[in-house]
Order: structure tokens, then C-alpha cells, then sequence
């Protein structure tokens, strides 16, 4: 039970998000160069037997009458261009976490795992430059990317052992010039200000430097938006664990 890809894309007739995105190419980026786009949701799938394959693509990856189904890969016209979107690591997939629930009622005791991606098929005249453009329209860096399409031999994902928290080693005693230094390189989003306040407590009440971590989550509690939920709530008792 390897990883198996499958790509589905509207019939012609549905497809009119496709054609939206060609609109929008063409009259909002300018690119007059693009003749056609095609889109299709791309799934990577691993851990499940044949025969819960084969009913998924009929009843979970895609709706027969109104979608086409190709497997492991898609004609690609020449001169055409191609890229696909997937989520960043540690990004919910809404569309990969809902097809391995559905597969799971297919069949309870197997244990899917899915990734998805979204391929999009320009054809036209279309630069480099243009290509580039349309990548950067149709990504959001904030939680997604541009991934290659060569289907990976597993989809089990492994982490390199993270490195120690690093400790802000000299906050509490450095210069004022060098803890300003400090503070325009962590772009904060409290005030200076708010630093030296910070300052002072780890200086006179916890007597050591705060770790990046302590920083970067009184950074987010500082805002406006989280203080007023979350500055009156009264922690009375903490414990740590090991690690």
C-alpha cells in the first residue's frame, strides 16, 4: 500500500472556477496571454487497501458526473505551464482531514493518510515573468506554497530533533544601545517602551534572561486583542514538567 496520486478536475461544463481564475489573470493581472486554465485537486494517498481505493475515488475524491479522475499523473499540453499550491507544514488541510475521515467510514480499521495540493494548467503565451506573477496571485504565503510535483515514496512525515530554546543571554545587562538593537532585530509588535518594562521584570523579580519563547508569546498577549480576554485571567497554579 504505497503512496497513490489521483487528480480531479471539473468536466468542462463545471469547471466555471476555472474560469474564474483565467478571468481574473487576465483582467486583474493583465496577462491578455493566457488562453486557458485548468484546475485540479491533487491527492496523495497512503495506508489503504485496494479495494477502499477504488470506492474512494468513486465516492470521496470525486463525483463521476461531474468530475474527471486521472491517476498518478496528467497530460500536460506542450507549451503548457504547470505548477501546484500545497498547504505549509503545519497548516490544517481542511480537504485532506475531511477526505481521511470519509475514507475511515469506508472502512474503520485502516488508517489513511492524505495530503492534498491544487494544480493549476496554464496554456497560453505566457513570459516568465507572467508565470511568476500568476504563482505569486494564486499563493498566500502566510499558510501555503509552491510544491514540485514529483509523488513522494512515503507520506510519513519525520522532524529533526529541535534545538534548545534559545535564551537571550545579556537582556537584563546590556546597554540601552544594545538592547535597542535587540528590539529592532525581533520585530515586536509591543513598544520600546514596553521592552525595557520587560526588562526590568526579568532584571529585578526573575533575576535571569527570558528565553525567545517568553518573549515572542508576551509579544502576542501585549496586543490590544488578545489583553483584554486574557490580562485578567488569574493563573494560581502552575506546574512544569519535565522537558
Amino acid at each position: 500500500m504505497g503512496v497513490r496520486r489521483i487528480y480531479v478536475e471539473k468536466k468542462k461544463e463545471f469547471a466555471g472556477n476555472a474560469r474564474e481564475v483565467r478571468h481574473e489573470l487576465r483582467h486583474y493581472l493583465g496577462i491578455k496571454g493566457v488562453d486557458e486554465v485548468r484546475k485540479l485537486i491533487r491527492y496523495d494517498v497512503e495506508g489503504v487497501s485496494d479495494g477502499t481505493f477504488e470506492k474512494a475515488c468513486r465516492t470521496v475524491f470525486s463525483e463521476p458526473p461531474v468530475d474527471e479522475l486521472y491517476r498518478e499523473e496528467i497530460e500536460v499540453p506542450a507549451g503548457a505551464r504547470i505548477f501546484s499550491v500545497e498547504a505549509l507544514p503545519g497548516q490544517f488541510d481542511q480537504r485532506a482531514d475531511s477526505a481521511e475521515q470519509c475514507v475511515r467510514f469506508i472502512k474503520e480499521d485502516e488508517e489513511p493518510v492524505i495530503r492534498t495540493a491544487v494544480t493549476y494548467i496554464i496554456t497560453g503565451d505566457i513570459s516568465d515573468e507572467e508565470f511568476e506573477r500568476i504563482k505569486a496571485y494564486e499563493v498566500n504565503p502566510v499558510d501555503s506554497r509552491v510544491t514540485d510535483e514529483h509523488k513522494p515514496a512515503t507520506l510519513s512525515m519525520t522532524y529533526d530533533e529541535p534545538a534548545d530554546v534559545a535564551v537571550l543571554t545579556g537582556f537584563t545587562t546590556e546597554s540601552e544601545e544594545a538592547l535597542r538593537a535587540r528590539y529592532n532585530g525581533l520585530s515586536l509588535a509591543m513598544t520600546w517602551q514596553d521592552f525595557l518594562w520587560i526588562r526590568d521584570h526579568f532584571r529585578d523579580e526573575e533575576h535571569r534572561d527570558p528565553t525567545m519563547t517568553e518573549i515572542r508569546v508576551l509579544d502576542t498577549y501585549w496586543s490590544d486583542h488578545c489583553r483584554h480576554t486574557t490580562f485578567g485571567t488569574q493563573l494560581k497554579e502552575i506546574t512544569w514538567g519535565e522537558g
